[in-house]
């Protein structure tokens, strides 16, 4: 079955499915109150509504105090109730700390879409928290992924009121709000088509963090199981979870500053020795698509010198490289133009607004497949043939070089099937020319793939 002929309920009942500590008739049924309607920018209209906890959406001890949520969604101001039009929706997540009036007005972002802009009041990390609070002892029973499933049952509340396009449908955020658009994209991509995350954390036992988590979680030493059974400090840390849960991986944007002393640099560039890799690290080890950067900034304080990393395009709405579910993308790795991240050693010194001090090895400004652009619109995604245009961006702040190469990795292949370890022929328009063979989990990677500022396209066929 395609993924564009399912629904987002569908793909929310499997998700849930996936990741239930308890039946699912065991999870209340989300009961929203009448909106609270706010004039947004240039047009646009802010809707707010509250609702009580929900059993199987929260702790029976939340539910039984009757704890209150807000959620908010901005309304494109193009939008008719009585048009076909769909429209993409943005999951916005905001960061520790920030109140749900104080974030009403994230739902002005993005015009053209619809967001959701959605309150996480106990600092969960847009993850879940013991069963066992509020009161008692989070060192004991299980860790319950609550917030997310209250997140998923916003998604499809709102997709049934307004004409959501599933397939295009992102999650973004920054500092707590980064960590859960990381989360959340890793372990939902037949919901989540990409995610740009920033300044967010994946791993908290290497972040300041970690002793607000160990309220939430249990100690580290504790190892208490999440209701997938599974140490939650593994499945927080998001090499572990990738490491283990990457076969239909979506496509992730990152940003991250080394002078940050909240959310430190060394917990996606290492840190030495760290299990069972670096982030970076999973992220080329697994074919995960994925675009990084990395600057001299702080988490709150911006880098003392201009930086630009790339031309600016948006993953979500450009016309030429976006992404959606029912269209395939290239996963690229092994890039020659990336910086180097080093492998975390050393430390972001004094506090955040002390700035030019960090002692990281590696680049201090950089990124993992900057430059690189993929043609959505004219991707040949069919039984017998796969073909995709790439290049790299040749704008103001772009490539300036005479060309690199990169490995490519079909991602979220529609039509075109690939055997695991069956053998594949290919060719580029630039004379290229070879033989691949994909792996034991069905992936097949293009090596050293020529790209330069025109466009150049790849076709894969299957190898008779």
């Amino acid at each position: 079955m395609l993924i564009k002929s399912v629904s987002l309920a569908c793909l929310l009942l499997i998700a849930s499915a996936a990741h239930a500590a308890q039946p699912a008739d065991a999870i209340g049924k989300l009961e929203l109150s009448k909106p609270e309607e706010r004039a947004g920018e240039n047009g646009r209209r802010i809707l707010v509504f509250s609702h009580k906890a929900v059993a199987g959406m929260d702790s029976p001890g939340y539910v039984k105090a009757g704890q209150e949520y807000h959620v908010t969604i901005g309304v494109p101001a193009a939008y008719k109730p009585d048009e076909k039009k769909t429209y993409p929706l943005l999951l916005v997540l905001h960061g520790f700390g920030d109140t749900w009036d104080g974030i009403v007005n994230f739902a002005n972002f993005y015009p053209e879409c619809f967001t959701v802009v959605p309150n996480d009041p106990f600092g969960t990390w847009f993850y879940g928290y013991s069963d066992q609070l509020p009161g008692g002892d989070p060192n004991k029973g299980m860790v319950v992924n609550y917030t997310e499933r209250r997140l998923l049952a916003y998604l499809e509340r709102f997709e049934k009121d307004y004409p959501i396009d599933i397939n295009r449908v992102y999650v973004a955020g920054g500092s707590m709000g980064g960590t859960g658009s990381t989360s959340l994209a890793l372990r939902y991509p037949k919901i989540f088509a990409a995610a740009d995350a920033r300044k967010g954390a994946t791993n908290r036992i290497h972040c300041k963090w970690k002793n607000q988590c160990e309220t939430i979680w249990g100690g580290v030493e504790s190892k208490v199981k999440n209701n997938d059974g599974v140490n939650v400090w593994d499945w927080q840390n998001m090499a572990w979870y990738a490491s283990k849960h990457h076969q239909d991986a979506t496509w992730l944007r990152t940003t991250h500053g080394r002078e940050d002393v909240s959310i430190p640099y060394r917990q996606v560039a290492g840190p030495p020795g760290v299990e069972p890799m670096s982030f970076y690290q999973a992220l080329e080890t697994f074919k995960i698509g994925h675009q990084c950067f990395w600057n001299a900034s702080s988490h709150t304080a911006a880098s003392p010198t201009s930086v630009v990393l790339d031309d600016w395009w948006d993953e979500f709405t450009d016309a030429t490289c976006y992404l959606a579910l029912d269209k395939s993308f290239p996963a690229f790795t092994g890039f020659s133009a990336n910086n180097k991240p080093g492998t975390g050693a050393g430390d972001a010194v004094g506090t955040d607004a002390q700035l030019g001090d960090n002692s990281y090895d590696g680049d201090n400004e950089g990124g993992f497949n900057r430059f690189l652009r993929w043609n959505t619109p004219t991707i040949l995604d069919e039984p017998a043939t796969y073909a995709i245009a790439i290049k790299l961006s040749s704008g103001a702040n772009g490539y300036k070089g005479a060309g690199e190469t990169v490995d490519v990795t079909p991602r979220r292949l529609q039509k075109f099937k690939i055997a695991a370890k069956a053998a594949y022929a290919w060719t580029t328009s630039a004379k290229q020319s070879g033989e691949a063979k994909a792996d034991a989990e069905g992936l097949l990677t293009i090596p050293a793939v020529k790209v330069t500022s025109e466009w150049t396209t790849l076709t894969i066929t299957p190898k008779k």
